[in-house]
């Protein structure tokens, strides 16, 4: 932290147990600056207030790639904050490269391939291996020379004032603790085609497959899959006497689940005969008034996509570089009468407001 507190620039990267938790937490912190490289153990570090410190100011650049998930981390679960950042990934989708992910840009600028075998990893096991270390390393060492690589391009595409606005909404991304919300089952492909006793099956198996998640620390899905799920409510048996009774159980999770799930299904079989039923859809229909204004600014947004993706044809760049999502979303939800009205919205700019102002204020007005 004292290192980097004198440090114009610093790149990052997090690794965290995604998909071996029920809540993921950030194991590891790599970090490069000044042609020096270190590796933070998270889990072992109670606090990192000194590096956060060392982070959180204005004459220090963060450089990151595919940073959304990192900030998301680093914000939610240790309270950092980033001035400044440069994204690597970022600046190569604007500058329209096809191949974007950090192992081709270091496999098309250094010739050295990355090792793929660790990205699944679970990274709250210790201790880590002599591989895993060099795996860890790999992944910020690069960092600082593809910054400046992307910095030169950038100003030549004369697309600086584009990737200032990108990377200052990425600063300002603040990752929350997830809560849970017992109607989230609803949002399982499929669940909207089933009928009452299938809604009622599915809603049963949800709940009981997050408190075995919770209970035994594994993400859901390592619980039974959200199609097996589906499938046992698409076709739920009218009795169900021991596992054998549920067809669509593979051997294992027979053995493993079956008796807990022959309980929940008598309990969700039960509801069914009490007409216990959970309806179709949850809260009011919205009004007549609320669907047709909702109505009117998809149909400006989709006319301002079918502006931008010709533009951006005409022009041979990616669509965000010409209106990126965020302004977009603005502009048919805001409708600017005048061009002036276009400061007001972060996401635009000088650059594109000189150049496409009067263009969108013409194309929501009409």
């Amino acid at each position: 932290a004292d290192r980097l507190a004198t440090c114009s620039e610093v790149a990052i990267d997090t690794d965290a147990n995604s998909m071996h938790a029920y809540r993921e937490r950030t194991c590891i912190l790599q970090v490069t600056a000044e042609q020096q490289s270190a590796i933070v153990d998270v889990l072992a570090v109670e606090d990192l207030g000194p590096l956060r410190e060392a982070l959180d100011r204005s004459d220090v650049e963060v450089v990151l790639h595919g940073g959304d998930y990192d900030i998301t981390v680093l914000t939610r679960d240790h309270d950092f904050r980033f001035e400044r950042v440069f994204d690597t990934m970022i600046a190569a989708t604007l500058l329209g490269d096809e191949r974007v992910g950090l192992a081709s840009l270091v496999e098309d600028h250094f010739e050295h391939k990355l090792e793929k075998r660790f990205q699944r990893a679970d990274w709250a096991r210790r201790p880590l291996t002599e591989e895993q270390l060099d795996y860890l390393q790999r992944d910020t060492l690069y960092l600082p020379t593809l910054r400046a690589h992307y910095g030169e391009r950038l100003r030549d595409a004369d697309l600086e004032e584009e990737a200032a606005i990108e990377f200052r909404r990425l600063s300002e991304r603040r990752g929350r603790a997830p809560v849970f919300d017992p109607e989230s089952w609803r949002r399982i492909k499929g669940a909207g085609r089933l009928d009452g006793k299938g809604r009622t099956v599915l809603r049963a198996l949800f709940l009981w497959r997050e408190e075995q998640a919770e209970r035994r620390d594994l993400p859901p899905f390592k619980v039974l899959g959200p199609k097996t799920l589906l499938e046992i409510a698409q076709r739920p048996p009218r009795a169900v006497r021991d596992p054998r009774d549920i067809p669509v159980l593979g051997q294992r999770e027979r053995r493993r689940h079956g008796k807990a799930l022959v309980k929940v299904l008598r309990e969700a079989l039960a509801a069914i005969e009490r007409d216990d039923l959970p309806p179709k859809s949850v809260g009011e229909r919205p009004a007549p008034e609320v669907l047709r204004v909702a109505r009117a600014k998809r149909d400006r947004e989709e006319r301002i996509k079918d502006w931008r993706r010709k533009e951006a044809r005409r022009r041979g760049v990616p669509n965000a570089v010409v209106l990126p999502n965020p302004a977009l979303s603005w502009l048919a939800e805001s409708l600017p009468r005048a061009v002036d009205e276009l400061a007001a919205c972060p996401d635009i700019g000088p650059k594109r407001t000189e150049r496409y102002g009067a263009t969108w204020v013409e194309l929501l007005t009409r």
